[in-house]
């Protein structure tokens, strides 16, 4: 199992119990990465932190001056755009393969999604924050300096354009969705063991969605998505995540509440064919409620959440078109699920399905307008 960076820290005799405390305690009350803020307060410098994380991911490392030198040609391969947002930058090409800056070299989705953006084979390295960030404000300046007009889109024959343009929804519709009326709710009671309770109506909570809905109609990105999400039931329960799922995998997302720490959570990498609960959530079961037993796959769920443990959890699945692309939590703690909404919380997994899929549906549109320009008038 990956030791963690304070341990590390720890062995190399880099910082003290007391220092872990205190950058763990900065974590805990603004958010943020443990080493960026053991940086921060003077614990450790920036060659520490790097060689620290070198030995936790096992990826090679970047420094500054490699990502500050390296040609805008290969920084440009990504937009800048993006590489703010999940600071990640390339900085040199061997061939087919494109070596990339990471602060987080184990998040699968943005390693696939540079390889899309670029056509070539990612090779992580790790990266500090602060590296990182310098380095995207030198790109951010280059860019503005060097700016030019991008060249036309490849021109495409109608019958090429025919074929893109098979959208299998309509966007408008879509869209009403995210306003549309909650379905009646039929009388259930809510199973947690060892005893059952009843749960107000979905309609009561579609009240509490309808905001919701409105805000992700807008969302911009997938990110933006899990935020609106996780910030709309922050106050519902004392931790709330996002699990992301990808390639079979289960990765932490986005999160609210002062116990998770926010390394062990990013860190989390569950293959989701091993048991937990979360298995039998991607196989038809429509909801989690109670307990969550034992096995290393909860195992791993608990520690990538931190303390107290929970003892209960509210889980719901998100999908598009069927199939789970995330996983919403919720807990009390070591108070069980009380308090918590069952039908708000179906409701926004609802909804987080439904903008999910107006984003894959609107980078269609955006590319067929392009495309639709490229198409000759004869």
């Amino acid at each position: 199992m990956t030791k963690r960076l304070g341990e590390i820290l720890i062995e190399q005799g880099a910082i003290s119990p007391d220092g872990l405390r205190s950058g763990l305690e900065a974590c805990r009350r603004n958010g943020g990465r443990l080493g960026t803020w053991l940086v921060r307060l003077g614990v450790i410098n920036e060659g520490t932190l790097l060689e620290a994380l070198t030995r936790q991911t096992g990826y090679p490392p970047v420094t500054t001056l490699q990502l500050t030198t390296a040609p805008s040609e290969i920084r440009a391969l990504v937009p800048l755009a993006f590489a703010k947002r999940n600071l990640v930058l390339p900085f040199a090409r061997h061939g087919r393969s494109l070596d990339v800056a990471m602060v987080d070299p184990n998040n699968l989705l943005v390693v696939d999604e540079v390889a899309r953006l670029t056509g070539l084979t990612p090779r992580p390295h790790i990266g500090t924050e602060a590296t990182l960030a310098a380095a995207l404000a030198v790109a951010a300046t280059a860019s503005r300096a060097t700016a030019a007009p991008p060249p036309p889109p490849a021109r495409l024959s109608g019958r090429e354009w025919r074929q893109f343009w098979r959208l299998e929804s309509a966007v408008p519709e879509l869209m009403r969705g995210l306003d549309a009326a909650a379905l009646p709710a039929p009388a259930v009671a809510a199973a947690t063991f060892p005893r059952l309770g009843p749960i107000e109506s979905a309609v009561q909570a579609r009240g509490g969605a309808a905001r919701l809905g409105e805000a992700l109609a807008d969302a911009a990105d997938r990110d933006r998505v899990a935020d609106l999400v996780v910030e709309s039931l922050a106050g519902s329960a004392f931790r709330v995540a996002l699990f992301s799922v990808y390639q079979g995998k289960v990765t932490g997302w986005r999160s609210r509440g002062d116990a998770i720490g926010a390394e062990d959570f990013h860190n989390l990498l569950l293959p989701l064919d091993r048991p937990s609960l979360l298995l039998n959530l991607s196989q038809g079961v429509e909801i989690h409620v109670g307990p969550l037993g034992g096995g290393e796959g909860n195992t791993l769920l608990l520690d990538a959440l931190g303390d107290p443990p929970p003892t209960e959890a509210v889980v719901v699945p998100v999908r598009v078109r069927g199939k789970v692309v995330a996983f919403l939590w919720l807990d009390q703690g070591a108070g069980g699920v009380a308090g918590i909404s069952i039908p708000l919380v179906q409701e926004v997994a609802r909804l987080a399905g439904l903008a999910t899929e107006i984003l894959v549906l609107r980078q269609k549109v955006r590319a067929g307008a392009r495309l639709t320009e490229a198409v000759p008038s004869d």
